[in-house]
């Protein structure tokens, strides 16, 4: 913080001097720097191409892990940090991917959300978090109520700790929104902050000075009385990457877990050496191969039974893939409860039912409702999105009750395209060739050739537009630009499609066209990488787009119709083969897991 220090974790050895050798212990450990290689040498590339250094940075799950590794006693979590933070003050970084990650923080701070509550002599607040007020709002009560059994003049503070703009770099917006919340609670007399959120106990033991931060799992551990529901079978702990140098927090969540009755199954990677479970760094908003990929590390250790852990995102994203549950829906669960889980958008009317019924209490108490504006990537949202699509549907009933349409009639439109003779789509198929080269989306152009050419010739003008194309995009990145592609499609997920051509040949190529994971014109190039065959690679794209652009042109080519008023057969055939194509992913998924 600007006005006070920065306290790390002391196991976590940090250094302002690179210390790492290269030794490459780190890299089996985690995808992103098995990829793109040590923390020294990605401290060598920032010397050369900062630019590039401060893109990788974002690939970087922030976890600690290569810290908890090194034997040289690096941190290079924190150079990450650093150059992420770098990044954002050189104005070298755009975070419109983030957008949504920061429009819930800014929630967090907003009046909407936000209350805390102080009765008389509070020198001592509960922090639960976000996370577990959206996601588990009547535990926040119960745990709350029982916490001041033994501190009856324990506050709750209901807000949050900004650490995902820490954690993206924004380290000015962060002090701010944080440093407020701090200085606010030490001139209430504050001097402790009971936290239930790993990720906030990190925040508030490293920037909280003056408060000492302590976890609520180590005072309910302290509690022998304190029992839990029953638990059968095997379970194994995860722990949050953001407490992994934290071995109090471990052991007592292992204690509660152990009340339960359950048989617990020791973990090679736990407490210490634990593995991010994909949320950390919001990394998968960038690039969801990496965030999977230590998801799947997790849970293929899991071995057998469940996993418990104490993180609500961690329990969120690993619940994905395996049954998981939080250590707090073991306890204060009232006789027969069944603890209730929220998941988004319920989350938020949790949180203002949770803030609804703490402002209504009468007590004698120290409250206010905190504003801290948050500025964001500016992203269009359901309102924009709303207004726009009333716009089109104005737009189109002004053109009908003015008469204009009758000049837009299938058969005027078609025969003024028909003018231009051989030229019309001799260019229109350049165009859909050049497109996809220039990384352009080719959407606009297959809904275009409905319009101008008709259902039949603009389904064979797309087809060889569309197939041409991605040929042209496959040769330019095999003979001519490999290196730019290399940096363009990096940290993408992508870069593992060589690996998975060698295994499956030319079926990756047509699971990928049929599952629309990467955009059709980055895919283009990324094959050019691979050793799938030019010939395999064309007659797989073009059988497997098919699809898609035949429904595609037959709805687009009765829109002019639908203007004028009139419901034709291909406008409905279109709707039809939209439904059916956006089912095709899902059984080629269902299918492609089946295959041995």
């Amino acid at each position: 913080m600007k006005n006070g220090i920065l306290r790390r974790y002391p196991d976590a050895h940090p250094s302002r001097e690179p210390l790492c050798s290269g030794c490459g212990r780190c890299l089996g450990a985690c995808a992103f720097l098995k990829e793109h290689g040590s923390p020294r040498e990605i401290r060598d590339l920032a010397q050369t191409h900062p630019e590039e250094a401060f893109r990788l940075s974002y690939l970087c799950s922030l976890c600690g892990l290569c810290t908890a590794l090194c034997p040289e006693g690096d941190d290079p979590a924190a150079y990450f940090l650093s150059l992420r933070q770098e990044a954002v003050r050189a104005g070298k970084v755009a975070l419109a991917s983030y957008s949504t990650l920061l429009a819930y923080e800014a929630r967090g701070v907003s009046r909407r959300f936000t209350w805390s509550h102080l009765p008389e002599g509070c020198d001592t607040v509960f922090f639960p978090g976000c996370g577990l007020s959206g996601t588990r709002h009547e535990k926040v009560l119960r745990l709350w109520n029982y916490l001041r059994q033994s501190s009856p003049a324990m506050g709750l503070v209901l807000d949050c700790c900004t650490k995902p703009s820490h954690d993206l770099g924004r380290q000015d917006v962060f002090e701010t929104a944080f440093g407020e919340l701090q200085r606010w609670l030490l001139d209430q007399g504050v001097r402790r902050v009971v936290v239930a959120c790993p990720n906030c106990f990190k925040v508030f033991h490293q920037y909280g000075e003056g408060l000492k931060t302590q976890s609520v799992y180590e005072l309910m551990a302290a509690d022998s009385d304190l029992t839990p529901s029953p638990l059968t079978g095997p379970q194994m702990i995860h722990d949050p990457c953001a407490v992994r140098f934290d071995v109090a927090i471990h052991q007592a969540v292992k204690a509660l877990a152990l009340r339960s009755g359950a048989r617990m199954v020791d973990s090679t990677r736990g407490g210490r050496l634990t593995h991010c479970c994909g949320e950390g760094g919001a990394v998968g908003a960038v690039c969801p191969g990496y965030a999977g990929a230590w998801r799947e590390s997790i849970l293929t250790r899991r071995k057998e039974g469940a996993l418990l852990t104490y993180c609500t995102g961690c329990a969120s994203r690993l619940g994905q893939g395996g049954k998981v549950r939080h250590i707090l829906d073991l306890y204060l669960n009232g006789e027969g409860a069944v603890p209730r889980v929220a998941k988004s958008p319920l989350t938020y009317v949790n949180r203002w039912l949770l803030k609804r019924k703490v402002k209504n209490l009468s007590e004698p108490a120290v409250t206010r409702e905190r504003h801290i504006p948050m500025d964001r990537p500016a992203k269009g949202g359901l309102w924009l999105k709303l207004f726009i699509c009333l716009g089109l549907v104005g737009a189109g009933m002004v053109l009908h009750r003015s008469g204009l349409t009758d000049s837009l009639a299938p058969e005027a439109v078609r025969q003024w395209v028909e003018g231009y003779g051989l030229a019309a789509p001799v260019i229109f198929i350049a165009l859909y060739c050049i497109g996809p080269c220039l990384l352009l989306p080719a959407s606009p152009l297959t809904l275009a050739a409905g319009l101008l050419f008709g259902p039949v010739m603009g389904l064979i003008y797309t087809m060889v537009g569309a197939t041409g194309g991605a040929t042209l995009a496959f040769l330019t990145s095999r003979y001519l630009a490999g290196d730019w592609v290399r940096r363009k499609v990096a940290g993408t997920g992508l870069e593992r499609l060589d690996r998975k051509v060698a295994e499956e040949g030319w079926k990756v190529v047509a699971f990928t066209r049929l599952v629309p994971v990467f955009p059709f014109f980055l895919l283009n190039y990324a094959f050019g990488l691979t050793r799938v065959r030019l010939s395999h690679y064309v007659a797989a794209t073009s059988v497997c787009i098919f699809p898609a652009t035949l429904a595609f042109i037959l709805f687009s080519s009765s829109l002019l119709d639908l203007l004028q008023g009139r419901i034709t057969a291909p406008l409905v055939w279109g709707f039809l083969l939209l439904g059916a194509v956006g089912v095709i992913p899902f059984l080629v998924k269902r299918f492609w897991k089946k295959v041995p």
